[in-house]
């Protein structure tokens, strides 16, 4: 499932109390917007998140595989969201 969707319905999920299929085509579109609004904003990372990017970046070798550098992007991403959820009180 897509990063979107997944987050609309995560969205939907905390915002109404109702499955997701149980929602309109209207309702669901509207929480798709939301989330991609969301990414829009996460696309530029804070101090926060650039610091907890960094840690990985620093550790990245010349000799490591492409799953290695796929993984080190992985964990940048969940650092940096980490380090937003923390600065927000969501630890």
């Amino acid at each position: 499932m897509a990063f979107i969707e997944r987050a609309a319905r995560a969205l939907a999920a905390s915002l109404d109390n109702r499955e997701w299929e149980a929602l309109d085509a209207a309702l669901q579109r509207k929480f798709r917007m939301a989330a991609r609004a969301v990414l829009e904003t996460l696309h530029e990372p804070d101090e926060f998140m650039m610091e907890a990017g960094a840690e990985i970046v620093r550790h990245v070798g010349p000799d490591e595989s492409d799953e290695a550098y796929r993984n080190d992007a992985a964990n940048i991403w969940r650092l940096m969201a980490s380090a937003t959820l923390a600065e927000n009180g969501h630890a």
